[in-house]
């Protein structure tokens, strides 16, 4: 029961931002609002239970993503830049926006996981260094410049950008993509 409600405050939350209220969550579902107070004892709850499920969705893509060994290292390492948990409502950079501001402790859990979530990927840049894949780089920077840009995006189109968090990606992924690799690899 909690992960149908989750995903019917995923739904609101794709319509409506953070702004959802429980009554229109317990209403798509059919039960009252007592009923959904057993599962979450408040929005925040529900938003934590949300954010916790999403930061497990993308380690779980992120994992399967590098294991898989019929996909070219370059395209594992992009394709793991660009992970988003699947029908999250969190592909918003409204959305995004709107929970740093709103829900700081649920921010935080994103944040952090954003900022420290990167071992298989260093292990990828520095077998793609060690292949001659990507020319030598400061694979601390390239993070610290990967999640600077993410941010950026967020703030400026926070306020009505036509992207999706996954446009954005994609594209701030590629730009990244290109500054790295090898001159013989171009």
């Amino acid at each position: 029961m909690k992960d149908k409600i989750a995903q019917a405050a995923v739904q609101e939350i794709a319509q409506r931002g953070l702004r959802f209220s429980i009554r229109d969550v317990a209403g798509q579902l059919g039960i009252s609002t007592k009923t959904l107070y057993q599962q979450f004892e408040s929005k925040e709850a529900m938003v934590d239970y949300i954010v916790t499920q999403s930061v497990q969705n993308m380690m779980k893509q992120e994992e399967v993503l590098i294991n898989d060994d019929s996909i070219p290292l370059a395209d594992k390492i992009q394709g793991a830049l660009t992970v988003l948990p699947q029908g999250v409502a969190f592909h918003d950079i409204r959305v995004m926006k709107e929970l740093e501001l709103r829900y700081p402790q649920q921010w935080k859990q994103l944040d952090e996981y954003m900022n420290t979530g990167w071992d298989n990927i260093r292990l990828l840049f520095r077998e793609g260094i060690e292949a001659g894949l990507f020319r030598p780089f400061n694979v601390e920077l390239f993070i610290q410049v990967y999640v600077g840009a993410l941010y950026q995006l967020m703030d400026q189109y926070a306020s009505g950008g036509q992207l999706t968090l996954q446009q954005a990606l994609e594209q701030m992924v590629s730009f990244l993509m290109d500054g790295i690799r090898s001159s013989s690899n171009s």
